[in-house]
């Protein structure tokens, strides 16, 4: 299959991976109240989720190495559809939670699986084809408010919404285990799991790579945490959900054209400066939007600061790459693992601050990670420069 299908197919998966991953975050209010839990309860669920994509990117890049990346995917595609299904049949929180922790797993194989193939195969563009293929997963994670808003606005049971992403995944599973072995091809020399484990360590304790987790971790932890409390945030300032779920959506779309817009700012500026850039400006938007007691004015700045940060962590992941193109895998995986720990630090304080102290935590939490990110671009940034100047 030519690089353009591969890049389709991939992007159809990761767009329905955004919708299925975005779309407990508007309802959360509507969980909490439908399985009488409270908001920490529920953090605590999103971050069981998590935990289970931290799972999956610390074990799934070995294993995609050792049995090949076309299998990885299929198993994830199935895992998903069968989660989200289980997620249509909960009747009680508790089954609810085990399903979702289930999906946490599949989702994190897929968005591992789908980025190390864009790498592998686009090597001589990969940052600017990562970010490209990412556009897919976000611009799902922009329609599944909006389509949040419209079953509110008709009055249907939110519960078939897990049912649909379930058959529309089911689908392309279809068409994945049809071309899976027309995909990419899959290299003859697989190592084994002793040399791959080694070769993880190697790559753990190269600095470029653990800066790129660090920025991950915070981009991750802060970009999901946001995302799913935007809703709960926004009733606490009487925005109903339905309203507000319209105002993420279009926050997220133009999280998409930050994104695209970054990919073409990589052939004037190197991943490391891009980042950097980029880390500043969102810090004053957000701070701004934060400050502000107009409502549109909010609006606005937040929407300037998920465009200004949209490429970052996409970014990483390439950078980090370069450093070994030849176990794509395995470093997205390290640093997925850095992501997805941020996320369930970040999801968990969010939901306990938000029900403890103040709905304005989220912005508490989200100022403290971009002030960090800022550092710590800044320090790869001189790393890198120095390095190249060595070299």
């Amino acid at each position: 299959m030519s690089g353009k299908k591969t890049f389709t197919l991939l992007f159809i998966q990761l767009f329905i991976l955004g919708v299925g991953g975005s779309i407990v975050g508007p309802l959360i209010p509507i969980i909490s109240d439908s399985f009488e839990v409270s908001l920490d309860v529920v953090g605590s669920t999103l971050s069981l989720n998590a935990f289970g994509l931290l799972l999956a990117s610390m074990f799934s890049g070995i294993l995609s190495e050792r049995f090949g990346k076309n299998k990885m995917l299929v198993t994830a595609s199935i895992l998903f559809s069968v989660s989200f299904l289980s997620l249509y049949l909960s009747n009680n929180f508790i089954y609810f939670t085990i399903s979702y922790f289930i999906f946490g797993i599949s989702w994190g194989i897929i968005s591992l699986i789908c980025n190390s193939l864009i790498s592998d195969i686009f090597d001589s563009n990969r940052s600017s084809q990562i970010i490209r293929i990412n556009i897919g997963y976000m611009l799902g994670a922009a329609f599944a408010p909006l389509i949040v808003s419209s079953i509110l606005f008709f009055n249907v049971n939110w519960r078939y919404l897990f049912l649909f992403i379930a058959l529309i995944n089911t689908i392309l599973f279809i068409f994945i285990l049809l071309f899976k072995n027309r995909i990419y091809i899959e290299k003859k020399d697989k190592e084994n799991f002793a040399s791959l484990f080694s070769n993880s360590r190697k790559l753990l304790s190269n600095p470029v790579i653990i800066f790129c987790g660090i920025i991950c971790f915070l981009h991750a932890g802060l970009g999901f945490s946001f995302g799913s409390w935007f809703t709960t945030y926004f009733k606490s300032i009487n925005v109903p959900v339905n309203i507000s779920s319209l105002i993420l959506s279009l926050n997220t779309f133009i999280f998409c054209a930050g994104m695209l817009v970054q990919s073409f700012l990589l052939n004037k500026l190197s991943e490391e400066r891009l980042m950097q850039f980029l880390s500043i400006p969102a810090f004053i938007f957000l701070f701004t939007a934060f400050i502000s007691d107009n409502l549109i004015v909010k609006i606005v700045f937040i929407a300037l600061f998920q465009f200004s940060f949209s490429g970052i962590a996409a970014t990483s992941i390439s950078t980090g790459i370069k450093e070994n193109p030849r176990y794509s895998a395995t470093i997205t995986g390290l640093i997925n693992s850095f992501s997805f720990t941020g996320t369930i630090v970040f999801q968990y304080m969010a939901g306990y601050l938000m029900e403890n102290y103040s709905k304005s935590s989220i912005f508490y939490t989200s100022l403290g990670a971009l002030f960090l990110m800022i550092i710590i671009t800044s320090i790869l940034n001189s790393y890198s420069v120095r390095k190249r100047k060595v070299s």
